[in-house]
């Protein structure tokens, strides 16, 4: 059991891993330093980008533009970094303030075109590129006034002046407690840097529309089983956690609605932070009720409700204040989890290991966004990651709950069909026994019934198919008697046509007694895959100088070389048996043409369908078109049709369908009267890798 339990974590865990496996390769470089970033000999004609990390010039309480810096008033801030971290007169320690960064980028002499991608950086900012003006984000202001914040990751692309490159960015601070640059940049061509901005959006769509649907589906799940109340704290759980990736990072929320403002926002992201707590205590909570204190439940919910009021009420500056307050509500509800779901497993209680290394991660990934918030480590918002993997355990957990009730009501419908049939078991047993012999005598008569088919179909078989070949033998002969095969190289090759006749009508004696067994299922192919290559070779050897003896022509089409090679196509197939089947349609076209006429095979390969097709087509008399929907039934013996040709008893083509479609090919006919039959064999087929 554990070992299968720690199976299913491992499979979640490389699902989650693969979420981060295609990222944007990154350039290694120097940082930048004084103010300068040497981007010199780096190449960005792939999907390579760089991160614009270093020393920053810096000018505390100056709104500059590109011409109006002044270096005895600048210094050197690092990016990314908040400018709460650097003492006065550089730096904010309560966040609040303006400046301005300049950073000069030193490029190759070549002109190109890059962009940069610019993250959230509070709370506003302006941005210019060698002296225009290329992104704002809300209004920058030198008061909590005139400031009107907003937090959107950016792309700006630009053409690079030869050799130096200069940015001036204006940043304000009034609506938060941490200000200045404190996310990375990154530059780039701009099919990178824009490939980058789109997937890390889609990642967060294609997150927040998993939570949602998980959420939904968990709501759901409890309107209809009300006894199962932990699936709506998770569904609530999801939709919360949902929430809160559309309005963090990439904030997709704000760019799907811009009526939303930026406070809103804001407020959203301290309330989804603290409801999220929330949600999980009670999810645990109502999954191992026994193991958790209902006083502690109500603590919860009471300072869940006053920091709810809280976000509401205050302004978001003092809000972003109580972040550490807010840290510890859930970091203390998360270590009281995990204790609780220790015990739980101790206990042995069902689930709880799926849930204790579910939670586990979740808070794994809260401590890594509380430290990424504090500046404490260089990461990213894991929280909806992290709830992904939960998600993941509780799936198994539902999965394991509804698999023993089923598992439960199998066992009690098992004990009342039990009880039914101990009441009936006579009368069943004699039923039973009645049904049984009914059912041998039936299968007895099938049996002979087809076994009577067969045999009248072997008989008529053996006339009509061996016929051929004998006459083809007899006329070798007479022409060796005659002496019109002179000299003993032709000797020997008409010997070698002869033995390879003698030995197809060996085998075709075999063919035919297999064949009148097709209607009681007892046939047997050799089946063996051949290339086509090589079966057109075999085609040609075989047919060709048998048809210009008889005065006609055969011409071989192979598939487009553009298209497929034969030399790599292969057939799974029984080839003499294949060639029976074609034999009796070319041998049926020459009776029906006159001389000098042609049959033309034509192969084609369809690589969608994995099929080889092979027209068999002639110029002669044609099949009349009332005679083509029957010409494959057994016994078709109208004057005219193909299937009765020359006085035969009318299986040839019936025998052609039951030999294709054993190999699970079809065969169909088309005909223009008078001007020549077209028979199509479709043949499943592949293209071998690498064959040659």
């Amino acid at each position: 059991m554990f070992r299968k339990t720690w199976v299913i974590v491992l499979l979640a865990a490389l699902i989650m891993a693969a979420a981060g496996c295609s990222q944007p390769e990154k350039i290694q470089g120097a940082n930048a330093r004084e103010g300068i970033l040497d981007l010199r000999g780096g190449d960005f004609s792939g999907n390579q980008t760089r991160a614009m990390d270093g020393e920053w010039q810096f000018y505390p309480d100056k709104l500059l533009e590109p011409g109006q810096t002044e270096e005895e008033f600048s210094t050197y801030m690092r990016v990314p970094k908040s400018w709460n971290n650097y003492p006065t007169p550089y730096g904010y320690a309560d966040g609040k303030g303006y400046g301005t960064y300049r950073l000069t980028l030193l490029t190759d002499p070549e002109p190109s075109v890059l962009a940069i991608r610019l993250p959230t950086i509070s709370t506003a900012y302006k941005l210019w590129i060698n002296g225009e003006v290329r992104a704002e984000m809300g209004r920058v202001g030198t008061d909590e006034a005139s400031e009107k914040p907003a937090q959107t990751p950016h792309v700006v692309t630009f053409a690079n002046e030869p050799g130096k490159t200069e940015l001036v960015l204006q940043v304000s601070n009034f609506h938060h407690q941490r200000g200045g640059i404190w996310g990375q940049l990154d530059i780039g061509a701009p099919t990178a840097i824009i490939e980058q901005h789109t997937r890390d959006a889609g990642h967060n769509a294609g997150l927040f529309g998993s939570l949602v649907i998980i959420g939904l589906y968990h709501i759901a799940l409890f309107a209809l089983r009300r006894e199962e109340k932990f699936t709506i704290h998770f569904g609530l759980l999801c939709l919360v956690v949902g929430i809160r990736t559309v309005v963090t990072d990439e904030a997709l929320l704000l760019r799907w609605v811009p009526s939303i403002s930026w406070e809103a926002g804001f407020k959203m992201e301290y309330l989804t932070l603290v409801l999220s707590a929330v949600a999980a205590y009670m999810y645990v909570n109502r999954l191992f009720p026994l193991d958790t204190s209902r006083r502690l439940r109500i603590y919860v919910l009471s300072v869940s409700t006053l920091f709810t009021g809280i976000i509401l009420l205050l302004p978001s500056y003092e809000l972003s204040r109580m972040l550490p307050l807010f840290q510890v509500f859930i970091v203390s509800i998360a270590l009281y989890l995990v204790v609780v779901l220790i015990r739980g497993f101790i206990r042995k209680r069902e689930g709880s290991v799926f849930v204790l290394v579910g939670v586990m991660v979740f808070i794994l990934s809260v401590i890594n966004d509380i430290l990424y918030y504090m500046e404490s480590l260089h990461s990213t918002d894991l929280v909806p990651l992290g709830l992904f993997f939960f998600i993941l355990m509780q799936a198994f957990i539902i999965s394991t709950r509804f698999s023993k009730a089923l598992r439960s009501v199998e066992t009690v419908s098992e004990q009342l069909l039990e009880l039914n049939n101990h009441l009936e078991d006579r009368i069943e047993e004699r039923t039973v026994a009645l049904r049984k012999s009914k059912e041998e005598i039936e299968a007895t008569n099938i049996e002979l019934e087809k076994l009577e088919r067969s045999r009248r179909h072997l008989l008529t078989n053996i006339s009509h198919d061996l016929r051929t070949p004998m006459t083809l033998i007899q006329g070798y002969l007479e022409a060796m008697q005659d002496g019109i095969v002179q000299g003993k190289d032709q000797q020997d090759h008409y010997v070698r046509m002869m033995l390879g006749k003698i030995e197809s009508l060996n085998r075709l004696i075999s063919d035919l007694f297999e064949l009148s067994k097709l209607e009681s299922g007892q046939v047997t192919f050799d089946r063996k895959k051949v290339l086509l290559r090589n079966w057109i070779d075999d085609i040609r050897e075989f047919y060709e100088l048998d048809i210009e003896n008889r005065g006609m022509q055969l011409h071989i089409v192979e598939p487009d070389t553009a298209r497929a090679d034969s030399d790599r196509i292969s057939v799974f197939m029984d080839e003499m048996r294949i060639n029976q089947a074609l034999g009796n349609l070319i041998y049926n076209a020459l009776k029906h043409m006159q001389p000098g006429g042609l049959i033309k095979l034509v192969f084609t390969y369809n690589p969608v369908r994995r099929k080889i097709i092979l027209d068999v087509r002639d110029d002669g008399s044609g099949i009349a078109s009332e005679d083509l929907p029957f010409i494959f039934d057994r016994f078709y013996k109208k004057d005219k049709s193909r299937n009765s040709a020359g006085g035969g008893s009318g299986i040839g083509l019936a025998i052609v369908k039951e030999i294709i479609e054993l190999h699970e090919g079809q065969v169909s006919a088309d005909s223009v009267p008078g001007e020549g039959a077209s028979f199509r064999i479709e043949l499943p087929a592949k293209e071998e890798e690498g064959t040659r």
